[in-house]
């Protein structure tokens, strides 16, 4: 056990004392996660905001008087064009409307997403409907009729999701994936430092060469890139919490195509037993991923080619939490939460919206634990065999 430690804490003060990489790995994510929740959104929204309530020419053919003057007190300045498509696609205006057969038919350059274009189409929409919904009641009050004939009764949809499930937001599903990132990125700084790193030095040999029995070895650099690992994944989900809390306090959020705003903002709200449970789901997670990098770092021949193992590996431990999108859609039954990373994803998931179950838990740790014993016993396996220690 002394000798685990020993290897454990050399792996571990070998990477601390690199400040470059301890600031990009642990500090940075925490400076960078609300810039990049929350920077975007709120810009991309002032600028949205300032082009709204700026006057935007739009060009016009056909259009009646009234509609002339509906565009003008909705902050647009029509200007007569022969062919308004044609003018917006050669973009020489932001949007154009025509009046053929009873029909307004309003053009903008919508591919390329929000922009200009967008708000300009937006405004003349809303424009035409509001002259569209007096010119009705104009007509019913003609007939002597009540406006309210058009709307008999009222729909309201509510929001019926329990409290912590509706307080997380898109941050509950954000934490996940994001979790298994830093996880990742973080454990492979030393996973493949204390395997191909210490290959290139030529001291893998002398530590093998020591009286220490393999699993010790193996388990001593799987455990310093567990600590690491979770290191990067505390530091990027304070980074993501805080992020999450100014979008929440400041109103950031993506806008739609449709004009709607996804907020992204959102509070985690866990009581002891959810983060212990959270606590120990990162720390299996972390346990069968650093083993898995460590026998990956082992199997390369040279740090460059540890580093070209671990990219596919990300990619592939980050589709199983695509999924996690369409969850709203599957029937989960007890066996998904055995399925390798996704049930972790799930489990994450429930716990945030406490709506997790022993049963959940208890299949998801044990799975994750012989995932984790597999790897483990593969990067022991690979310790032990010269064809991959000196495969180099």
């Amino acid at each position: 056990m002394e000798a685990l430690l020993r290897i454990f804490r050399k792996e571990l003060v070998q990477v601390l004392r690199d400040r470059k990489l301890v600031f990009s790995t642990l500090v940075l994510p925490v400076l960078l996660m609300p810039v990049f929740m929350f920077g975007p959104s709120l810009f991309l929204s002032r600028l949205l905001q300032g082009e709204a309530e700026r006057v935007q020419e739009v060009a016009v053919a056909g259009l009646p008087e009234e509609a002339l003057k509906a565009l003008e007190a909705a902050r647009l300045k029509p200007v007569p064009a022969p062919d308004p498509e044609e003018a917006v696609r050669e973009g020489r205006f932001p949007a154009g409307v025509a009046f053929r057969q009873g029909t307004y038919r309003v053009y903008g350059r919508l591919a390329s997403g929000l922009g200009q274009s967008q708000v300009a189409v937006e405004k003349v929409k809303g424009a035409l409907q509001a002259l569209k919904a007096a010119k009705v009641a104009e007509a019913l009050a003609r007939a002597g009729l009540p406006k309210e004939v058009l709307s008999p009764f009222a729909v309201e949809v509510v929001d019926a999701s329990p409290p912590r499930e509706k307080a997380g937001g898109l941050l509950g599903f954000l934490l996940p994936f994001f979790l298994v990132v830093f996880v990742l990125s973080g454990g492979q700084v030393v996973a493949v430092d204390a395997t191909a790193g210490e290959k290139e030095k030529g001291t893998l040999e002398a530590l093998l060469a020591a009286p220490v029995p393999l699993l010790q070895i193996a388990l001593g650099k799987t455990l310093a890139t567990v600590a690491m690992a979770l290191l990067s994944g505390v530091a990027g989900l304070l980074g993501l919490a805080l992020g999450g809390a100014l979008s929440a306090r400041f109103g950031g959020g993506v806008l739609t195509e449709r004009g709607e705003t996804l907020v992204l903002g959102g509070q985690v709200n866990l009581d002891g037993g959810s983060f212990l449970a959270l606590f120990l789901t990162a720390f299996l997670l972390a346990l069968f991923m650093g083993a898995v990098m460590v026998a990956l770092g082992l199997y390369a021949r040279s740090f460059k080619e540890a580093q070209s193992y671990m990219a596919p590996l990300q990619l592939l431990a980050l589709v199983p939490l695509l999924f996690l999108q369409f969850r709203g859609f599957l029937e989960l039954e007890a066996w998904h939460h055995l399925l390798p990373l996704f049930n972790v994803a799930l489990l994450m998931d429930a716990l945030l919206k406490g709506s997790a179950t022993p049963l959940q838990a208890g299949l998801t740790w044990a799975s994750t634990l012989a995932y984790a014993a597999l790897a483990l016993g593969l990067a022991v396996w690979a310790f032990g065999r010269e064809d991959v220690v000196y495969r180099n």
